[in-house]
């Protein structure tokens, strides 16, 4: 597999995000997809790289269990990613993310 040049990479997150905010896809499938897809990793070394077990990992991408804000920030840091808080409603969501969308003038 061909590594993704920047620009790519940064559709590909872009995309990712945008999913997720309008709860298409969850943290979970973010991960796992950022993970294969851009850094083409298992998750053993994935897990080792970001210091968290492979199990801890893995419960994360299927989305089970609750990790803390630390351990959701080093498994999504190397994606330049960390844990907010933001409005559970999708609705709501989108109208946030296309309030500032809108260019200023």
């Amino acid at each position: 597999m061909n590594k993704p040049s920047p620009a790519e990479r940064e559709a590909l997150l872009i995309s990712l995000l945008t999913r997720l905010f309008g709860g298409e896809i969850t943290e979970g499938e973010l991960l796992r997809t950022l993970r294969k897809d851009l850094l083409n990793m298992s998750q053993t070394d994935y897990a080792n790289l970001v210091g968290v077990s492979r199990r801890t990992l893995s419960d994360i991408e299927r989305n089970v269990g609750s990790p803390t804000f630390a351990v959701v920030n080093a498994v999504f840091k190397p994606f330049g990613l960390k844990a907010g808080l933001l409005p559970r409603n999708p609705a709501l969501m989108k109208k946030l993310l296309a309030e500032n969308s809108e260019p200023t003038p």
